[in-house]
């Protein structure tokens, strides 16, 4: 029985080292990105950030697309403006801006759109009057993207320093005069790009009260508080798990509430006592009985409450955002296109006035 149980353990660890088929482009998504583009340009007045989106989207599946949401760093913004004929509307709360369409887009229908804002509370200073930016724009962790550019525009031509990062590989980085380029090709579900920029001076005196550290609670997202909540409880859940385990191997999985011990005397098993000796009347058997078969800490062969769509679930990324106030959740999965109480992914189009409803 050990030499098959080592059998098939080795059978496993096989098939989990075999080279893994590449997966096409396209399958199992709803939508491909063409093309992903961001313009950033720091405010020398105020620090705030001029930014413009142009992005270039195939519909795959599941349309048509009436609307999206895209993140954004917090809902601290102004001057929202479309900059396509085919944007309706932009409206915004504090994780996402809701881009509304003025027509429908079906399955194959590839189309492009441009907007534009200014985000506020941005920037962190030092005790020196050092700015910095630490942006990470939106990612989609359910979409893949043929091309992403973000290019970071210098005020008054000063040259900070960069730190530059991308969980995607083959990304680049290039000067176009005072603008730093970065561009990569082929992101997978949820690769981003993160710009840190540390200026040593600034052409105009910045405010601290204004900064991101000062972010007001009325533009913050508070779903990272909740997350890490649930995540400490989770913790807390395995810990437990892990614990009752060891302790039922350690009795040989039979004692500890996941089954019965047993006592060898006399060439026979019985069923042990709180004194350790064979329960009076018990009877003895020639071979040790097998531990009970349903002794899974939860119970239940789906996991008892840790499986379904996994940890977290929904279309939020509010647990990726881990620079505060500075980077931007968007995932494709989330009000991609009209509003479904079964996915998010109905072909029914909300009126900004339900929108607003439903999201109350």
């Amino acid at each position: 029985m050990k030499k098959l149980s080592k059998l098939l353990l080795s059978l496993l660890l096989a098939a989990l080292l075999l080279p893994v088929m590449p997966v096409p482009a396209y399958a199992g998504d709803l939508d491909y990105i063409e093309d992903y583009q961001i313009t950033v340009t720091p405010n020398e007045s105020d620090g705030s950030l001029l930014m413009q989106v142009d992005l270039e989207w195939t519909v795959l599946d599941e349309g048509p697309v009436s609307w999206l949401q895209i993140g954004i760093p917090n809902g601290s913004i102004r001057e929202a403006t479309p900059l396509t004929d085919n944007i309706e509307s932009l409206e915004y709360d504090n994780s996402y801006m809701y881009v509304y369409f003025e027509e429908d887009y079906d399955d194959g229908e590839t189309f492009t759109f441009s907007y534009r804002w200014v985000q506020e509370y941005m920037y962190t200073l030092t005790e020196t009057n050092a700015v910095t930016y630490d942006y990470t724009p939106g990612w989609f962790d359910e979409a893949r993207i043929g091309h992403m550019q973000l290019t970071w525009n210098n005020p008054a031509d000063l040259l900070p320093e960069f730190d530059l990062a991308a969980s995607c590989e083959g990304a680049q980085s290039r000067w176009e005069g005072t603008a730093l380029v970065m561009e990569a090709w082929d992101l997978e579900h949820g690769d981003r790009m993160q710009l840190k920029a540390d200026y040593a001076t600034w052409p105009n005196q910045l405010y601290w009260e204004n900064s991101a550290e000062n972010l007001p609670e009325e533009y913050s997202d508070d779903d990272d508080a909740i997350v890490g909540l649930i995540i400490l409880f989770v913790i807390a859940m395995i810990v437990i798990a892990v614990i009752a385990i060891a302790a039922a191997s350690q009795n040989d999985g039979y004692a500890g509430g996941f089954g019965t011990q047993y006592v060898y005397v006399n060439h026979l098993w019985y069923p042990a006592g709180r004194d350790g000796k064979p329960r009076p009347g018990a009877r003895g058997t020639k071979h040790k009985p097998a531990p009970p078969r349903s002794s899974s800490f939860g119970g239940g062969s789906r996991g008892g409450g840790f499986g379904g769509g996994g940890f977290g679930g929904g279309s939020r990324c509010a647990s990726s955002c881990a620079c505060a106030c500075a980077c931007a959740c968007a995932c494709a999965g989330g009000g991609r296109a009209g509003c479904s109480a079964k996915n998010l992914y109905g072909a029914v189009r909300l009126s900004n006035e339900l929108t607003q409803k439903l999201e109350q």
